[in-house]
């Protein structure tokens, strides 16, 4: 009797919630796979997307997929993968009772992407700048191969110009004379700018201009203005830097041919200076060598900076070399040797 009623209680109670089982069906799923036409072999990282919902998702290893929480009805099913065709799987029926399975075939296709430009911001070239001018930092010049931190001989390395001779800084620009090149120093022409010129030409040994105060330098080896006369195979402007502004210091430096001293700092809070002064020491190892004649060399460089507003600026600039060149004819081998050797 107990049982009997508690079977019918049951039945009751199904009956009054089966309108609302019947009024929420259950979610349809879309399963399946995506493999190569070709090779039969899975396709990885697909993406599976059901077109004009929010649903999908990526294959894995194995190529496999599933997207549950759609509703009953019919879609579209859209695959893509990089390095394939895209294809839509259009009338995909959906249903609660079972997953509705597929099987992607997609077929290897060129990729096909759009132009791309390639820039660096490790080279700056001003805007203004045409092809034959390069620019060159303080940094730049001092790593230069073959440059032993000399402005001019870091020159030497580039495209369409040698030198003249090995060991000088006679510089041969797209085939011009040494004499066709001009130095410019913080807006002032120099003749030259290189220890032991030669007569009528630009070049010498080394350079007198100390490379740790220069800022950076530019190198035209062609389409530059004519204001600069008759020089016709390249201009290298140098710039010097200002001083220090926090406090005065300095720093001894020596060489494998000579020694000197830097100085530089603040004289107020508007002005500072720089100031070098070099010397050789090629004297004391040519004589002691024994040698007939022993170069020896100077140079001193100095410049002061003045602020005098906003955009105003005095500055002052004294640079000077000093040669010389001593003959020993203490022996008749010495006498016959400075024969043959042009100096003053």
């Amino acid at each position: 009797m107990d049982t009997m009623r508690k079977y019918k209680i049951t039945l009751l109670i199904l009956f009054i919630l089966s309108p609302v089982l019947m009024s929420a069906p259950l979610a349809g799923v879309i399963s399946g796979k995506v493999i190569n036409i070709a090779t039969k072999q899975p396709v990885p990282f697909a993406t599976v997307v059901v077109v004009a919902t929010q649903k999908g998702a990526t294959t894995l290893d194995d190529g496999s997929f599933s997207i549950d929480g759609l509703e009953p009805g019919t879609y579209q099913v859209r695959v893509s993968a990089i390095g394939f065709a895209t294809i839509t799987r259009a009338d995909v029926l959906v249903t609660n009772n079972k997953p509705a399975e597929i099987t992607f075939e997609l077929q290897e296709t060129t990729l096909q992407l759009k132009d791309v430009t390639i820039t660096s911001d490790y080279f700056y070239t001003p805007p203004t700048d045409v092809n034959s001018t390069t620019t060159f930092s303080y940094e730049e010049l001092r790593r230069a191969p073959g440059g032993f931190e000399d402005v001019v001989r870091a020159l030497s390395i580039l495209p369409g110009v040698a030198q003249a001779s090995a060991g000088r800084n006679d510089l041969v620009v797209r085939g011009g004379a040494p004499s066709e090149n001009l130095y410019i120093l913080d807006g002032i022409k120099l003749p030259t700018i290189n220890h032991f010129g030669s007569q009528g030409a630009t070049g010498g040994p080394l350079s007198f201009v100390n490379l740790d105060f220069v800022k950076e330098s530019v190198f035209s080896t062609g389409g530059f203005s004519s204001l600069y006369g008759d020089k016709l195979s390249s201009v290298l402007k140098i710039d010097l830097r200002d001083g220090r502004s926090d406090k005065i210091g300095g720093k001894a430096t020596i060489s494998a041919s000579q020694f000197g001293f830097n100085l530089e700092g603040p004289l107020s809070e508007s002005s500072n200076f720089i100031f070098s002064a070099r010397r050789s020491y090629l004297d004391f190892i040519f004589k002691a060598a024994g040698f007939g004649f022993v170069p020896e060399y100077y140079d001193v460089l100095t410049k002061f900076d003045f602020n005098l507003g906003k955009n105003q600026k005095l500055s002052y600039l004294f640079i000077g070399a000093f040669d010389n060149v001593k003959f020993f004819n203490d022996t008749e081998d010495q006498r016959y040797d400075n024969s043959r050797v042009l100096g003053e």
